[in-house]
């Protein structure tokens, strides 16, 4: 994917949806509300202010409330959510080819706009 480039928007989400810069130090993760499990993010796929795709190892069911947290140095942003939809995906990992791998699509919460815009022009390289 081109860094910075618009996505198609054929699939859930109506807004344009950019690949998220690439080259960025931190960590990105994913927690489910009332669960005390924290989930590494394998892939961020694309995002926009009003919405993520990502990748991850975890099946997470539809209409649980999310957090996403991206960590580095001296940054911490974070976002929360609902998981919209999710399908299995193939791993994009060739020394992987037995772990599963699942694409979630998550509406961010419209509420947080702020936040969502702040995450959103970090992670596509916006600001």
């Amino acid at each position: 994917m081109k860094e910075n480039a618009a996505i198609s928007t054929a699939e859930q989400r109506q807004a344009e949806r950019f690949a998220p810069l690439q080259g960025r130090t931190g960590r990105i993760s994913l927690s489910i509300e009332g669960q005390a499990e924290i989930y590494g993010i394998l892939v961020l796929r694309d995002l926009s202010p009003f919405g993520v795709g990502i990748e991850l190892s975890q099946s997470v069911e539809t209409g649980r409330q999310i957090r996403l947290t991206y960590e580095e140095s001296n940054l911490a942003l974070e976002v929360v959510g609902t998981v919209a939809w999710q399908k299995q995906a193939k791993p994009s990992d060739s020394d992987r080819p037995n772990q599963k791998q699942y694409q979630l699509g998550i509406a961010l919460c419209p509420a947080n706009i702020a936040k969502n815009i702040n995450f959103f022009r970090y992670m596509a390289g916006a600001q």
